[in-house]
């Protein structure tokens, strides 16, 4: 900033360039703003603001590479809400969209804080426990977002329904050692829980579900 000058003319011509420089720096903080908010989007859901699958991968990489580093363990959950196509159809996409909220939000509130749920796409999401300090760690934790879901969801209107998840769960290193292996061994339990019994949770190498 330039400090006020005696000289009418001087003076003059620091207030304007103060001014210039308080434009520029209001324009760097949009610039900045702008571009927070565009990564945010490129890497949340929209609808539930739960990151999405690239965010989730990126940061189950990383999670994967400290576990590989400390020989710690690494649980993915993956969920699946059960009925939710015939929720969709019978009252509506609003009514899908509240379900779909809802399960976000009451996944969140089960996890640990530095747990990570993110939205897959349609009614899937995935949980990242990391570390894992045993695998009765994450069957619990299956087990509360399981429970989470036994309380009616609002729909808009005066409506309600109850919907179930299937959980399937794979632990880093003996279900897989890489991000795509250790999804793909969450989905497969994930199906194998649904087959069996929706509403439960099925780890990878497990021959029941655990209701």
């Amino acid at each position: 900033r330039v400090p006020p000058a005696a000289i009418a003319e001087l003076d003059n011509l620091g207030n304007d360039f103060n001014a210039l420089l308080a434009e520029l720096e209001s324009w760097q903080t949009h610039l900045q703003s702008e571009n927070e908010t565009l990564a945010h989007q490129a890497s949340h859901d929209s609808l539930t603001g739960l990151p999405n699958r690239a965010f989730f991968e990126g940061r189950l990489i990383r999670a994967l590479r400290n576990a590989s580093k400390f020989d710690e363990q690494v649980a993915v959950l993956y969920l699946d809400s059960d009925r939710f196509k015939g929720i969709n159809d019978n009252f509506g996409h609003a009514a899908g969209d509240a379900v779909l909220m809802a399960v976000a939000t009451r996944v969140r509130a089960q996890l640990r804080e530095d747990d990570l749920v993110a939205r897959l796409g349609g009614d899937e999401f995935a949980v990242l426990l990391a570390p894992l300090h045993k695998v009765e760690d994450a069957e619990r934790i299956a087990e509360k977002i399981i429970a989470s879901m036994d309380i009616p969801i609002q729909l808009p209107g005066n409506a309600s329904v109850l919907t179930s998840l299937s959980v399937g769960i794979a632990v880093y290193p003996d279900h897989g050692a890489t991000p795509g292996a250790l999804l793909h061994a969450a989905d497969a339990a994930m199906y194998q829980a649904k087959r069996l019994a929706r509403g439960g949770q099925h780890s990878t190498g497990a021959e029941h579900p655990v209701a």
